[in-house]
């Protein structure tokens, strides 16, 4: 079992005045057997009501809205949560996950690469195949793919990011008959927010990452999931007006370290 302590910080900086911003987040992980949020604490900048719902995945949804005219949005979520995957607990899957999904469709390249794997019939062996697969096929390279590309896309480039990993190995392993969902996150020691996979094995969602190569372990935080990344994007809004944005990302995430006792 892992303490982590964790913070997930972004600031949009607008170089002209929006109003009507309208937005979605889901930066609040939520509980469930093997990750038990001690504490999270929302903050926003500039400060407005908002309103916590859940999805029809499970995911956090917070949402709200900054009617004024402004230049910068900046919410920060903070806390501890107490992970141990040795607690998770069998569950149903929803049959979404069987199916290829916007960003997960099958290329015929991909089909063809997926023949030549030769994949076992056990479900957790053919798995493990895959994810050594994904791994070895992508180069991970930052800056060549975009939050719109798809696995087909990035398959066919041969390199992306976290988030092009997972659609491909989540497109592989559907297609091979396995049931797979997307994850995003962020875990210890990252320097940014992480995107994964969970395959439904034995009737238990086991946590695979492509990207590394391995399965996850207790130093995953998740925060959301779905068919893919269109289902759960950390953020998502409108606003009225022309502007052009930047954003900063600052995240934190790490075991944290009890205070030694004096015994004297």
């Amino acid at each position: 079992m892992k303490h982590l302590e964790f913070q997930y910080d972004i600031q949009l900086n607008l170089d002209r005045p929006v109003e009507d911003h309208q937005f979605v987040l889901r930066c609040i992980p939520p509980s469930f057997p093997g990750q038990n949020v001690l504490s999270a604490q929302l903050q926003l900048d500039p400060p407005v009501p908002w309103n916590l719902q859940e999805d029809g995945f499970g995911n956090l949804i917070q949402s709200g809205a900054l009617i004024e005219p402004h230049c910068r949005f900046h919410y920060s979520i903070s806390g501890e949560a107490e992970i141990d995957i040795l607690k998770r607990e069998k569950e149903e899957a929803n049959p979404v996950y069987r199916f290829a999904s916007g960003y997960t469709a099958v290329s015929k390249e991909m089909a063809a690469f997926l023949a030549e794997l030769c994949l076992p019939r056990d479900e957790a062996l053919r798995a493990e195949l895959l994810l050594q697969a994904v791994h070895e096929k992508i180069q991970y390279t930052p800056g060549t793919t975009g939050v719109h590309t798809t696995a087909s896309q990035a398959f066919a480039e041969g390199r992306g990011v976290c988030q092009d990993y997972a659609h491909i190995y989540l497109a592989l392993a559907r297609e091979s008959g396995l049931t797979a969902r997307y994850c995003n996150g962020i875990h210890d020691g990252g320097p940014a927010s992480h995107a994964w996979c969970e395959v439904h094995l034995g009737g238990m969602w086991v946590g695979i990452d492509p990207t590394a190569g391995k399965r996850t372990d207790d130093s995953y935080l998740r925060f959301n999931v779905g068919r893919d990344f269109a289902d759960c994007p950390l953020e998502k809004g409108v606003f009225r007006g022309i502007t052009n944005q930047t954003q900063t990302i600052n995240v934190f995430c790490g075991q944290k370290t009890e205070g030694l006792k004096n015994d004297q």
